[in-house]
Formats: C-alpha cells, sequence, structure tokens
C-alpha cells in the first residue's frame, strides 16, 4: 500500500486556465503538492517508515547462498573428516583434492544480539515517528506561509492600486498647476509642490511594484513554481474575520499538546534514551544459530553433501574501554537530546505570546486603518475643492493626499494582518482552522 504522503499530488486540482484568478485554497493546495521542503520531508518519512519495516525483518535472519573456491600446494580433504567417509582404505578412502569448491545455502537467526535487534526496532520505529510529525509540522508551516505570502501580495497590489489612483490625480493637478503658473494665479513654488509630490508618487509606485514583483517570486517558490512571467491574478478576501477570546493559558496548553515539531522531539528524545539503553546491553553476550547445507566439489571427484547447525556465543571482555565512553555518549547525548526538548516547548510558548500579540496589535490597525480611509478620501476632496476656488493652501492639499493614501494602505494591510495572524494563531496551536 502506497504511503498517503506519496498520492498528495494526486489530489492537487488541474492547473490553472490561462487568465483565472489564482485564488488563497488554489495556492495552498498547490503549495501542499509541489513545495520542494514539504515534498523532501514526506519523503524522508516514507524512507523511515521502510526502515523501521527491515528492523523487524532482523529478527529472522539471512538466508544467504554461499561458496568458495580454494587451490591449496597440496590435495586436502574435501570434507571434514567423518565416520561416513571412513571406509577400508581409513583416510586414504576420504575424497582429496588441490583444487575444492563448495557451495550451498545458510541461515543464520540471532538469538541473542546484544540489545542491537530489539533497541535497534524501538529506534527506527521512533525516527519514523518523528520523521512523520515533522512533514505535518512541515505541512502546517508551509500552509501558513504560503497564505501569508498570498495576503502580503494582496497587500502590495491594493497599495499599488492606491499609489497608481494617487499618480494619476497627481498628474491632472501638475497640468493644473502648469496652467495657472503660467497664467500667473499661482506662484511658481506651488506648481514646484505639486511636481515634487507627483515625482515622489512615481518613486512610491516604482519601489511597491518591485516589492510586488518579490512577493510573487516568494509564492511562485512556495508553490512549486518557477516565478511568473506576468503577474498572477489574485483574489481578494475583504471578509474581516471574528476574533475569538484570546486566552493565554488555554493557548499555550494547546499548542504544547498539538504541535507535531514538539512530538518530533520528544520522539528524538526516546531514541537517545534506546541509545543509552542500547550502550548498557552491549555488555550482553552475542548467541546465534547458523544452519549451513553445502555441496564440496573436487575436479574428478564428484559432490560430497554436508550439512550442519551451530549454536555461537560471542562475549566480549574488553575492547579497550570503547563500551565505556559509548556510555557516557550516550549520556551526554540524552541529556542534550532533554535541553533541545526544553528549548522547543520555551520556543512555542514565546510564539504562543508573539500570536496573540500580532492579533492584538493587527486590530489595532484595522480600526486605525478603517477610520482614515473614511476620513483620509473625504479630506482631500474639500483641500482640494478648497484649493480650486483659492481658499486653500498646497500643503493642506498635498498632506491630505498622503492621509488618503495612508489610510487606503492602513486598512488593506490591518486586514490582512488580521487574517494572517488569526493564520499564525492557528498555526502555532496546531489548528489549520481557515479565517477568510
Amino acid at each position: 500500500m502506497k504511503s498517503p504522503f506519496l498520492l498528495l499530488p494526486a489530489l492537487v486540482c488541474p492547473l490553472m486556465a490561462a487568465g483565472a484568478p489564482l485564488t488563497l485554497q488554489l495556492a495552498t493546495e498547490k503549495a501542499l503538492a509541489a513545495n520542494p521542503r514539504l515534498r523532501a520531508s514526506q519523503l524522508e518519512a516514507v524512507a523511515s517508515k521502510n526502515r523501521a519495516q527491515a528492523a523487524v525483518g532482523k529478527h529472522f535472519g539471512e538466508l544467504s547462498l554461499v561458496g568458495s573456491y580454494n587451490h591449496f600446494n597440496t590435495e586436502r580433504a574435501i570434507v571434514p573428516i567423518a565416520l561416513d567417509y571412513l571406509g577400508p582404505k581409513g583416510f586414504l578412502g576420504l575424497p582429496w583434492a588441490a583444487s575444492q569448491f563448495h557451495y550451498g545455502i545458510a541461515w543464520t537467526v540471532p538469538i541473542l544480539a546484544s540489545g542491537q535487534i530489539m533497541e535497534g526496532q524501538r529506534i527506527a520505529r521512533l525516527s519514523q515517528k518523528a520523521a512523520e510529525d515533522m512533514a505535518l509540522h512541515t505541512q502546517a508551516e508551509i500552509r501558513y506561509n504560503v497564505r501569508a505570502t498570498y495576503r502580503q501580495t494582496l497587500t502590495l497590489n491594493h497599495v499599488q492600486a492606491a499609489l497608481e489612483t494617487l499618480v494619476a490625480a497627481l498628474g491632472k493637478d501638475a497640468a493644473d498647476a502648469d496652467l495657472k503658473v503660467k497664467v500667473g494665479s499661482w506662484a511658481p513654488v506651488d506648481g514646484a509642490k505639486v511636481h515634487f509630490a507627483l515625482a515622489s508618487a512615481r518613486a512610491q509606485r516604482d519601489g511597491v511594484a518591485a516589492q510586488e514583483r518579490s512577493a510573487e517570486a516568494l509564492l511562485a517558490a512556495l508553490m512549486g513554481e518557477a516565478p511568473p512571467e506576468e503577474s498572477y491574478l489574485l483574489q481578494d478576501i475583504p471578509q474581516e474575520p471574528v476574533v475569538p477570546e484570546l486566552k493565554v493559558q488555554a493557548t499555550t496548553a494547546a499548542a504544547l499538546a498539538g504541535r507535531m515539531d514538539l512530538r518530533a522531539t520528544q520522539a528524538g528524545t526516546a531514541i537517545f534514551d534506546r541509545k543509552k539503553a542500547l550502550a548498557l546491553e552491549s555488555y550482553l553476550p552475542q548467541v546465534g544459530i547458523t544452519g549451513a547445507a553445502l555441496r564440496n566439489y573436487g575436479p574428478g571427484l564428484g559432490n560430497y553433501p554436508t550439512n550442519e547447525i551451530s549454536l555461537n556465543l560471542k562475549w566480549t571482555l574488553f575492547s579497550g574501554r570503547q563500551r565505556i565512553q559509548a556510555y557516557h555518549a550516550a549520556q551526554a547525548d540524552l541529556q542534550q537530546a532533554k535541553e533541545r526538548q526544553k528549548a522547543k516547548e520555551l520556543e512555542i510558548q514565546g510564539q504562543v505570546t508573539e500570536a496573540l500579540e500580532r492579533i492584538k496589535a493587527a486590530q489595532a490597525q484595522l480600526a486605525a486603518g478603517k477610520a482614515q480611509r473614511e476620513l483620509g478620501a473625504e479630506v482631500a476632496r474639500v483641500e482640494h475643492l478648497k484649493l480650486e476656488q483659492g481658499a486653500g493652501r498646497m500643503e493642506d492639499y498635498l498632506v491630505a493626499r498622503s492621509q488618503e493614501l495612508q489610510g487606503i494602505t492602513g486598512y488593506w494591510q490591518g486586514l490582512y494582518a488580521l487574517q494572517s495572524a488569526l493564520d499564525y494563531r492557528d498555526f502555532v496551536c496546531a489548528k489549520g482552522e481557515d479565517h477568510d
């Protein structure tokens, strides 16, 4: 049966038709199917599963085809001395040859292997669990990253659109200013202020366009694609999410209980615990059974079959302090793994705090952006009207235009920051819920 990790690409929807929008859901599906880092982690999980299954097979030993060819300086007995081969001629009746072939099958089964088989099997299963948990964590991480990048790109799209509108409006204002300066109704310095504001807006627009291209390249990389030649046609996500009650202790408990990377770290600690046990068990003897069925052949003499079963014991009494040093190393590795686990727990607790503070900051940013967007457009309209009637000041009008842009930018930044902050909270807590 194929691993579910290998079946993911078959579940992704077909490629987008030309001109079709790249929705948030489609971008997420493409990333979960084709992101190289995610695919690598999933394949590592598959490899770890196969290694665990291979470790189980060591209990059954090895059945091997064996064979050898020997050439001696003098004739030797082809088979060991046995009563079956001793006839009236005694030793002279044995088959003798200088060139000999021996071939057949041998089956070796371990009975006691100094813990290598049992502990190796436990370690392989723990490694499989750690790899599978890390694959799930990587999947959640890629999911969050692609959604956050999608929203960041959308934010830049809105900022770019607002700057295009501002550049168009200031371009018209600059043309009107040139005419008014020409007829003497405006001072040249007022016309220069409009042209300066226009140049500044164009520079901002070009800068945001560069950020847009960078964000699209990152989005493409997360989806396992090359940067697009044409900009993605993204679908807006205007819904303002409902923010649940933020409880630090409950959120922290959920994160510590659900995070797959913490579970992988815990499995890693258990692996080093089993390696410490393996270092102790290396002091035990090794016992195994070997059975062999051989054919022994000498040129011109024919085949002589032999069968044997042997019980083998090996008990290492001295190894130059290798085992004691290996035990001390296993102790240090275990302590190191415990510290890594503690560090991961503290990291997750810090991420919970960060996630909740992100939500609070995004809420405040969205509230400010909504108020500024509503007021900015009206103030800019009034200041422009006052300027046309000769009752306004150029500085007030340009400030109003700038505040109008900040209001539009702040609204979309706040909205998408709040959506992403809730996504980050869910990633930290291993929930994976949508807030669109």
